[in-house]
């Protein structure tokens, strides 16, 4: 962080600074269902709309430096959000493994998994990102 002058002990998490102008064909900053007036400004996420998300290295190699955690922490009604999806996540996979399916239940319900998934990818948009990673 230092080689980038990146000062890590000022969190300026919830300031928003714009680097330039939003292109209102950029299907990534425009995704499905946004108009262009909202996509145009920063706005807070609500804490129960934040998720977490992480950027695969598919190309392998070493990243110089260290990348295991964020250096800006996140205010406490997130950190308390990400905590509590994660504690239903974790329930959920538990009711999951342990409900008392046969075999051809378990794939039917790992296949209805899979169609909302990508239904909900499709909804928001973030399908459009999956596709720029993969033409990558």
């Amino acid at each position: 962080m230092a080689e980038a002058g990146i000062e890590a002990t000022i969190n300026r998490w919830d300031e928003p600074l714009a680097l330039g102008a939003v292109d209102p064909h950029d299907s990534l900053s425009h995704p499905a269902g946004v108009s262009d007036a909202q996509a145009e400004s920063a706005t807070h996420v609500d804490p129960d709309q934040f998720i977490d998300f992480l950027i695969p290295n598919w190309f392998g190699g070493e990243c110089a430096g260290s990348t295991k955690a964020n250096p800006f922490p996140l205010p406490d009604a997130y950190v308390a959000a990400q905590q509590r999806k994660q504690k239903s996540w974790v329930e959920i996979k538990k009711l999951i493994k342990e409900a008392p399916l046969d075999d051809s239940r378990k794939r039917e319900v790992s296949s209805a998994l899979h169609v909302y998934f990508r239904d909900w990818l499709c909804a928001t948009g973030n399908i459009r990102q999956l596709y720029c990673l993969q033409n990558d």
